[in-house]
């Protein structure tokens, strides 16, 4: 039974396995200061804190959200210690679901969430998300469907095979060079008249988090460049109704 104990103990542990360096060690035109996990921990427990009252807000108003934080610590905590035992409590059975990694499919099932989200942790085994303070909107339909957009940053050390669609052994694969990479990403969850999340979707820049984490080259790079310009054969053949 989840109670409340196990949601903050969740927010105390740390589970990063190794110290974040000052600035991450990315491919970005930029410096990007790494944010520590205390940090992480101290602004996570805002945006619940902010969370709360905004449903409180709604409270007041007359459509009562309660079971939203619920539903909102369910979730967190059951990524964050990698326990799925509740997952019948937040998915509908048959949940549809969209990342930048299924290239435009959409995974059906509680099944199948499952496997593409663990395909990140077998990737970075520390990989942590936190919600961004300020960062959260909600949406009521007319008929009382909820329908959220969060901006959470995640964070961990690429050690591993990042498995893209369809997440197994014949996917195709992405290889994590060891450095610490934190980017951001926005969800989008919709909800039955359940409380079940039915329908969701990960937007996030793919660039942005393959440059962050050192395996795509910088713009300025001749790699880069050399990887842009090979964008120029198939733009030839489709002129001349070659396909490539």
């Amino acid at each position: 039974m989840f109670d409340e104990e196990q949601f903050q103990q969740a927010l105390r542990q740390p589970r990063l396995s190794k110290p974040v360096p000052e600035f991450l060690n990315s491919n970005r035109a930029v410096p990007i200061r790494a944010i520590p996990e205390a940090e992480l921990q101290v602004t996570t427990l805002q945006w619940f804190d902010e969370f709360e009252r905004k449903l409180e807000l709604y409270g007041k108003l007359g459509v009562d959200l309660s079971w939203v934080m619920e539903w909102a610590k369910k979730y967190w905590w059951s990524f964050l210690v990698r326990d799925m035992s509740l997952n019948d409590e937040l998915y509908a059975q048959d949940v549809k679901y969209t990342d930048v990694t299924t290239f435009g499919r959409t995974i059906v099932g509680i099944d199948e969430f499952v496997k593409y989200n663990f395909a990140f942790f077998d990737a970075i085994p520390d990989w942590r998300y936190d919600p961004l303070p300020g960062q959260v909107y909600l949406d009521v339909t007319p008929d009382g469907l909820v329908r959220t957009v969060i901006r959470y940053i995640g964070s961990g050390h690429w050690t591993g095979p990042l498995r893209l669609y369809p997440y197994d052994e014949s996917a195709p694969v992405i290889y994590g060079n060891g450095r610490f990479i934190q980017c951001p990403a926005v969800d989008r969850y919709h909800f039955n008249a359940d409380g079940l999340m039915e329908e969701g979707e990960t937007l996030y820049d793919f660039l942005d988090a393959t440059q962050r984490g050192g395996v795509l080259p910088r713009d300025d790079s001749w790699q880069f460049r050399a990887l842009m310009a090979a964008s120029k054969v198939p733009a030839l053949f489709a002129r001349f109704g070659i396909k490539a």
